[in-house]
């Protein structure tokens, strides 16, 4: 098979080339269409649910909707993890499914749930948008010479609907700024005076101010639609209502009450820089879009907003767009490519000094590429720098350069009459063609382990095994297939094949040492274990994480305040916070939220603060500075404001962490139990302890305060022998003092609520809301406090639930130390800590991914093995060169942990991610050892002369092809720009075990070997002398 598809690229290669550069067009437009993201979307699929009680409380809001939702959603199909919080007001239930199902048939199933909830009257349920909890691609405000309330309607009614209708926006939340609606502002004097309720005022509100049909009629010739027209177009005309007749007399609105222009109670506000207030808008990304497509499309309608439709002077300004990251991370990984291209093709000149040789590799290494587009393109995935940095250009042309260098020994040698170039051509590639298909496809067989991940990490290594597959696979065919063809078409018999002098040297020095070296055999292949033993030694105190951090160029800072702080409070400090940020030189925009928007999406209070730090380049920073440097700068710049703690973080880093365990930080501890105040006490003795453990930074409570409350008790005797009913007050006071709608009002397609509320004065005074008056059918009107007791303790801020048990967490992010050890010691922390009865912890956060991960290695890895050497052993025919190949193995990888180590890298999956790879190249390179010892052993010499020659013949392709894959990673592992992070440990791995492999490999493996009888791919009269 492989003979004839040889002989058809070297017959036809016009044609071949032509099908290679109509395969390359189409590669081309794959990758332009390819999604290119900086990082993957790593979350699992998500679907969340919002649940609205008006006015209650979190004790309420809990009993009444969260529960309620959960043991509904409980067994949803797919269903992983189900979390819940409930706050003033809302509760939000987040569902985590595995990926079995689809978007769309997970949130079915979620609706069909919701369908049977039974709820509260005044209070719904229903489902988030459908975005990712990483889908903040784009952050703007809006800018002009108008007020707060007026720019909050530019943006709710303009620009939002507008943004929405951008394909792949999943939506856009409004935050900051005034929300605009007419206010009723009764008067509880004037209330008492007539003996008016506020639920009379709001049932006429309701009535006077709509709109009715009378269907049609018929008049002559012609018909009419009847339009009965109620509705209130000014706040005067809802003045004019009819509340009640006294005596004769009508009573309207406007004699008990002013309607005002005002605003909807806010539960958070956006700053800007030295701006304390602004509007923002925040665009998601719906799941499984191309972000930079939809980036596109955005910045043009937002261009045509400015342009042709917002108000004169009013503009839309970006903060944040997510192009820039992915734009930096790619120039990084486009720098590592470029300079890896050239340091392989600058290799492969000093080692054949042919200039079509290199040509040859050159034009190889794109259609790899091209063929990982086509490969990335039909499977639906998309790239990012991590399955883009991972490409080693070494690795993909290391079967095209050995198809070359077999190619350019074999042309200028004489050859018998009659015998055309042709088939010269076809037999030398013929020749190398099984071990270079077989070597490939060990490196591709290595990769497995990698499909396997799960979760978070199969989403990050599996694109990126993907993409290595795809081009492997392309480089294959194209050394068998495109390779063959170009050298038909570009050389001759003329071709130099003379090896470059240094090289010889090289070559002859290394067939002394290995003749001294076979003299001492044992003592020298000692060396082998002990080499093993000291590398891991060196590196018995390397530290272990998941991954390392992900540079996104910029801080996402969170702070919290005393938990009882009011929203206009926690505004004063969090502008002295933004002004004291910005002193530090670097940082180019600071952009603040406190509590949560209107969309009720968020569980943030008014004591939550949050910080998008914004860093100018890194080419622009000062001299010797870096993130680090920075985080202390603006932790030292913080330091003074009192009574606050700040989390560091960045924005997907962040989201991604939330995600894992439902709690913003590396690492969470969850003490379960029912009694939120003995839970809360219990955390409190978990913080004090962890407190003492090397390594733990950022370390509190997270969203566990009280808040004061306004608590009604209901007399019901007294209710009862006044002859009134628990609903008779609870309306009373839901109307009045929480704010209800009682109806809207129009302006052109703009809609503003309606809503009664009590004078600020009153509503802050226990004695004034005593005096409320509550009507009864018959009877004379009764004041609240007759029939209540006003008093005001204290209520959970938050309640939040995992798996249908109540939690207090304790949150902290681990810098200065390894977060493997970090977390043994927060186990053995936790493991001497003595609970109530009833209460336990659990400890979840970044690292479940990094022991997952491994774990699902420790099981893949040892089956890759085994398939490997059953390939091996396909090629070979029997065990010795087998074993004498896995022998090796424990050196490589103890040269890769070591050089992680030494370079003060953390061992990662992403270090053991480059461990799997460089298997593949010890097997290539061990390939070419053995095969070549088994030929001088079929000619019939003596085992140390076949041992001899065999290893010269392969000392020049074994350490092209090995100095081609580790300086094809040297610039990734000596990067340190925005993105390299992620990249770096794979890339050390790499290199640093073939560093350690390589010499061993070419000096002890011909030891171990020493030759032996040909085997089955080692046919002598079908493959030619490697050997000059």
């Amino acid at each position: 098979m492989l003979e004839r598809v040889v002989a058809f690229a070297v017959n036809r290669w016009l044609l071949v080339l032509g099908v290679t550069l109509i395969v390359a067009i189409y590669g081309w437009q794959c990758f332009r269409a390819l999604p290119v993201e900086a990082f993957p979307d790593v979350t699992d699929p998500m679907v969340e649910v919002v649940g609205i009680y008006p006015g209650q409380a979190a004790e309420e809001v809990e009993q009444r909707v969260t529960i309620e939702l959960e043991r509904s959603l409980a067994g949803t199909p797919g269903l992983i993890d189900l979390r819940s919080v409930s706050v003033f007001g809302l509760s939000l239930v987040s569902l985590t499914f595995n990926e079995q199902y689809s978007s769309f048939q997970l949130r079915t199933m979620v609706a069909e749930r919701l369908a049977q909830v039974e709820l509260p009257e005044s209070a719904y349920a229903e489902m988030g948008p459908q975005a990712t909890p990483v889908g903040q691609i784009y952050r703007y405000t809006v800018r002009g010479p108008r007020s707060l309330r007026e720019l909050r309607s530019v943006q709710q009614f303009t620009i939002e609907p507008r943004l929405r209708a951008v394909p792949g926006v999943a939506d856009v939340v409004t935050f900051g700024g005034y929300e605009r609606r007419y206010v009723v502002r009764v008067d509880p004097d004037r209330l008492a005076a007539y003996g008016i309720s506020a639920v009379e005022i709001h049932d006429a509100l309701a009535r006077s101010n709509r709109n009715a049909g009378g269907g049609y009629v018929g008049v002559g010739g012609q018909e009419f639609v009847v339009r009965g027209l109620g509705v209130a177009t000014t706040p005067e005309q809802l003045g004019l209502a009819v509340v009640r007749e006294i005596e004769g007399v009508p009573v309207r609105v406007m004699d008990v009450a002013d309607i005002v222009e005002g605003s909807t109670p806010r539960r958070g506000a956006v700053g800007l820089d030295r701006v304390d207030d602004v509007v923002e808008g925040i665009v998601f990304l719906r799941r499984g879009e191309n972000p930079s497509e939809v980036l596109d499309a955005l910045r043009d309608r937002i261009n045509q907003l400015n342009r042709e439709v917002l108000p004169d002077e009013v503009e839309i300004v970006p903060f944040y767009d997510r192009q820039e990251l992915v734009d930096a991370t790619l120039e990084t990984v486009g720098k590592n490519l470029a300079e890896g291209l050239l340091l392989v093709l600058l290799v492969v000149y000093l080692f054949l000094r042919n200039g079509r040789a290199v040509l040859i590799v050159a034009i190889v290494i794109p259609l790899s590429m091209l063929s990982a587009f086509i490969g990335l393109h039909a499977m639906g995935l998309s790239a990012n720098l991590i399955s883009l940095g991972a490409i080693d250009f070494g690795i993909l042309v290391d079967g095209a350069v050995i198809v070359i260098e077999a190619t350019l020994h074999a042309l200028p040698k004489p050859r018998p009459a009659g015998v055309k170039r042709e088939e010269v051509l076809r037999r030398t590639v013929v020749g190398v063609a099984r071990p270079v298909f077989f070597s490939l496809l060990i490196i591709m067989v290595a990769l497995t382990p990698i499909f396997t991940l799960e979760r978070v990490e199969g989403r990050i290594f599996a694109p990126m095994a993907f993409t290595y597959g795809f081009a492997l696979l392309g480089a294959l065919v194209a050394a068998l297939v495109v390779v063959p063809a170009l050298e038909s078409a570009l050389m001759s018999d003329r071709v130099e094949s003379r090896e470059p002098r240094w090289l010889a040297a090289l070559g002859r020095g290394y067939v002394r040492a290995l003749r001294a070296a076979n003299r001492r055999r044992l003592t020298v292949l000692a060396i082998l274990p002990l080499a093993t033993v000291a590398l891991l030694g060196s590196a018995r105190d390397i530290g272990s994480e998941f991954l390392p951090e992900l540079n996104e160029g910029g801080f996402y800072i969170t702070s919290v305040f005393p938990s009882t702080i009011s929203l206009d409070e926690t505004g004063g400090h969090v502008s002295e916070i933004r002004e004291r940020i910005l002193t530090v030189p670097e940082v180019r925009g600071v952009l603040s939220h406190i509590g949560r928007p209107e969309d009720a999406t968020q569980a943030e209070g008014p004591n939550n603060a949050e910080f998008f730090v914004k860093l100018a380049r890194e080419r622009e920073w000062r001299p010797g500075v870096d993130r680090k440097v920075l985080e202390d700068e603006i932790r030292a710049a913080l330091a003074p404001i009192p009574g606050v703690q700040h989390n560091f973080s960045q924005p997907i880093t962040d989201r991604v962490f939330e995600t894992i365990s439902g709690i913003i930080g590396q690492v969470v501890v969850k003490v379960h139990g029912d009694d939120i105040e003995q839970l809360t006490h219990t955390a409190e003795e978990v913080r004090a302890a962890l407190a003492e453990v090397e390594g733990v930074t950022d370390l509190a409570l997270y969203q566990a305060g009280s808040i004061p409350q306004l608590r009604i008790d209901i007399d019901r005797e007294e209710l009862a022998r006044r002859g009134l009913t628990i609903d008779d007050v609870q309306t009373t006071v839901s109307i009045a003092l929480g704010g209800a709608i009682a109806t809207e009002l129009w302006n052109g397609s703009q809609r503003y609520s309606v809503a009664l509320a009590l004078p600020q004065g009153v509503r802050a005074d226990p004695g004034a809301l005593a005096r409320l008056t509550i009507t009864q059918t018959n009877g004379p009107p009764i004041q609240l406090g007759d029939v209540a007791k006003l008093s005001t303790p204290l209520g959970r801020t938050s309640i939040w639930r995992e798996d249908f048990s109540r939690f207090v967490a304790v949150k902290f992010n681990v810098r200065g130390r390894d977060l493997g050890s970090t977390v043994a010691d927060v186990r053995e922390t936790l493991e001497q800590l003595q609970m109530p009865e009833g209460v336990y912890p659990s400890l979840s956060g970044e690292f479940e991914n990094k022991d997952r991960a491994l774990k699902r290695l420790a099981i893949t890895f040892p089956i890759a093995m085994l398939a490997i050497c059953g390939l091996l052993f396909a090629n070979f025919g029997r065990a010795r060169p087998v074993l004498c190949l896995i022998a090796f193995l424990p050196v490589a990888l103890a040269g890769a942990v070591a050089g992680l180590n030494m370079s003060g890298e953390n061992f990662s999956v992403s270090g053991a991610v480059g461990c799997i790879a460089l298997l593949g190249q010890l097997v290539l390179a061990g390939v070419i050892i053995c095969s070549a010892i088994d030929r001088r052993a079929a000619e019939g010499v003596g085992p140390e002369r076949a041992m001899l020659e065999g290893a010269r013949a392969a000392f020049r392709p074994v350490l092209l092809t090995c100095s081609l894959a580790l300086l094809g990673l040297v610039p990734a592992a000596l990067a340190h720009g925005m993105g390299s992070e992620t990249q770096r440990p794979f890339a050390i791995a790499i290199v640093a075990g073939l560093l350690t492999v390589t010499p061993a490999l070419m000096l002890l493996l011909p030891l171990l070997y020493g030759g032996g009888r040909p085997s089955s791919i080692a046919d002598s009269t079908t493959r030619p002398r490697l050997d000059p």
